[in-house]
């Protein structure tokens, strides 16, 4: 694992990805029709390596939800399909002579969502995702292929507030893993709590005319699993990767189902794993940095 190491150190860490929640917009009563985002993350050092060596990255997503709602009016289907891409730069690399290192990866997912409610207190969601996350660099194989998903059961308490619990098959945390969920929808006036933990937590409050701007903070980790085929890479084939976001959220609707959401602060807790073909992992790590993320989301109204 030397070689695969010092090769890994100066060539890899530079990677990461846009990614999109696994379960549907976890925010009480509010359905997310579409959306694209760009998320901007700054130079950060790597750890334990000199030369000044550094990372950046460029994110962009887009992705479309079809509902349908059943005959028995009780349960709901989505069809959705997205696509992220990100670019990624290291700088000072010690074994090229290139100033900078770039790489792009890309996934692209479809995403079948069953929405059931049984009664006035219990719901069922069930979420299953196949998806090609790849650099696209070779032709595709099953490697280049992902399977994810998720099932949570939600309960509501009162009118304010909505429980739930399940369980996820995902890589959000880097390589793919069993994950439980615990959910919690909490609104009263102008205050919102929307969680689904361990992945996000967020809280917003309401200001000017008709709730159209919200400010609050948000708490999300988010990760992926990437197949890539690359000379520069000594026989790496498979790119792990997590993180965590802190900051302050900003949300505005500035038309009829539109809304412009900004998110900025530090992304911290960021893991790389490296696999070889021979299936050993090269564990890396950065040190945290700023980021920002703007975008653009259409909610559809609510059906009265």
């Amino acid at each position: 694992m030397k070689g695969l190491g010092k090769m890994a150190i100066t060539k890899l860490i530079a990677f990461s990805f846009a990614y999109f929640s696994f379960v549907l917009n976890t925010e009480a009563q509010e359905f997310t029709l579409a959306g694209l985002q760009y998320n901007n993350y700054q130079r950060a050092a790597i750890n334990d390596v000199t030369d000044g060596q550094e990372i950046a990255f460029h994110e962009f997503g887009v992705y479309l939800n079809i509902p349908t709602l059943l005959k028995n009016k009780k349960t709901s289907l989505v069809n959705g399909v997205g696509y992220a891409f990100v670019e990624a730069n290291m700088y000072n690399l010690p074994l090229t002579s290139l100033d900078s290192y770039t790489k792009k990866l890309q996934e692209v997912y479809y995403q079948l969502v069953v929405m059931h409610q049984f009664n006035d207190k219990w719901g069922l969601t069930v979420n299953l995702r196949p998806s090609l996350a790849s650099d696209f660099e070779q032709q595709l194989s099953s490697d280049d292929f992902l399977f994810q998903g998720a099932i949570l059961a939600t309960r509501t308490i009162h009118e304010r507030l909505k429980i739930g619990a399940g369980i996820a098959q995902s890589s959000r945390f880097g390589e793919s893993r069993v994950i439980p969920l615990v959910s919690l929808n909490y609104k009263k006036n102008k205050h919102q709590v929307n969680a689904l933990l361990p992945v996000n937590l967020k809280y917003t409050y309401s200001l000017l005319a008709n709730n159209k701007l919200a400010l609050g903070v948000k708490y999300n980790s988010d990760g992926a699993n990437f197949n890539v085929s690359d000379n520069n890479l000594n026989n790496v084939n498979k790119i792990n990767y997590s993180r965590t976001n802190l900051g302050i959220l900003t949300q505005y609707n500035f038309a009829k189902g539109f809304r412009a959401e900004a998110y900025g602060g530090i992304s911290t807790n960021r893991k790389y794993n490296f696999v070889d073909i021979a299936g050993n992992t090269l564990e890396v790590d950065s040190k945290g940095a700023s980021f920002f993320n703007i975008g653009i989301v259409y909610i559809p109204s609510k059906r009265k």
